[in-house]
């Protein structure tokens, strides 16, 4: 049985911002029992050259939306944008949903016929890469998207919020 790129794409996807939900809903009632403002939380860093909490959320979002765009064969031009944006938990959740929705409309035929693609992206001040689809998926997509995932449970656990692997899991 073989499976596709753009199973593991969605459904990887769908579970890391599953257990991101989870784990930010969490959040949100711990602070509210203690009364603390989402920015407390929101703006943890593991340390001070590291993105906070917030911005965590934020980027693995965009960069989940922009890589099944890109598996789609979406221009680089014609990539989406979408604005930092997301002060408090229920509009980084609401954000979570909206990328959500669109990784599950990509068209499985266009992630699936790109396997030999040619991926440039920037990574880096005047640095770019490029991979083929099936390496940009497995070695670039899926690393990143749980690297940043792992950081944001990370970060809340650091600060108390009773959250554990079952909850990262999505379950």
């Amino acid at each position: 049985m073989t499976t596709s790129l753009s199973h593991i794409l969605k459904g990887s996807a769908a579970q890391a911002f599953r257990g991101l939900t989870n784990i930010l809903a969490k959040a949100k009632t711990t602070a509210e029992a203690a009364g603390t403002a989402d920015e407390a939380y929101l703006g943890a860093r593991l340390f001070p050259d590291m993105s906070d909490l917030k911005w965590q959320v934020q980027m693995i979002t965009e960069f989940a939306v922009r890589g099944a765009a890109r598996m789609s064969g979406t221009a680089p031009d014609d990539l989406p944008n979408m604005p930092m944006e997301g002060e408090t938990f229920d509009a980084l959740i609401a954000r979570i949903a909206e990328c959500a929705e669109k990784i599950a409309a990509t068209d499985d035929a266009a992630i699936d016929g790109n396997a030999d693609l040619k991926i440039s992206m920037p990574v880096g001040p005047g640095k770019t890469m490029e991979l083929d689809g099936e390496t940009y998926v497995l070695s670039f997509f899926l690393p990143n998207l749980f690297f940043h995932v792992t950081t944001a449970y990370n970060l809340l656990r650091m600060q108390g919020v009773a959250v554990g692997k079952r909850d990262y899991m999505g379950m």
